[in-house]
């Protein structure tokens, strides 16, 4: 095999990452549209509530700032998140300073009880949230890996192909 050719593969094998790496940057978010951002302390006492009323609504304990706020971010794309946070409430504040847009559905807790956390609950339940992008946010990550692969997958064809016929 010539220079040029282990060149050419090199390349594209070196491009693939780089690829991939661009379009899942930010992560992707594993965590039910509408939940509660709790800690050790408060978690279980938030899922008893929530149980308690009827309501399906996952409870997470974070145990890092980072984390919350990778969550937070989120829910500005994402219009049909909604959260609850009864834990780390400074950067679900500081947050929410940033982008007032997402204020309907993500609220902030400051006084943790039964009773706070149960109206904290009706309110992110009852948030508005946008069904119709929903079906909008499958078709872009499908676009996007049907760009890539062809992209990545006709070159490597065309250059397979090539090998073949010179054998």
């Amino acid at each position: 095999m010539s220079d040029t050719m282990n060149k050419k593969y090199l390349i594209i094998i070196l491009l693939i990452p780089l690829i991939m790496s661009a379009v899942y940057g930010h992560g992707v978010d594993v965590t039910a549209d509408t939940m509660v951002i709790a800690d050790e302390t408060n978690g279980q006492l938030a899922k008893d509530i929530a149980d308690s009323n009827g309501m399906n609504i996952s409870v997470y304990k974070f145990t890092s700032q980072a984390d919350v706020e990778h969550i937070l971010e989120h829910s500005v794309n994402n219009t049909n998140k909604r959260i609850l946070m009864i834990a780390y409430q400074d950067s679900g504040n500081e947050f929410l300073k940033k982008h007032s847009e997402v204020s309907d559905r993500v609220i902030v807790v400051d006084d943790v009880n039964n009773d706070t956390i149960e109206d904290g609950l009706n309110k992110i339940m009852n948030a508005p949230t946008q069904n119709e992008e929903s079906q909008s946010s499958f078709a872009v990550p499908l676009f996007i890996g049907l760009i890539i692969g062809i992209l990545i997958g006709a070159p490597i064809g065309v250059l397979l192909m090539k090998r073949k016929n010179k054998e």
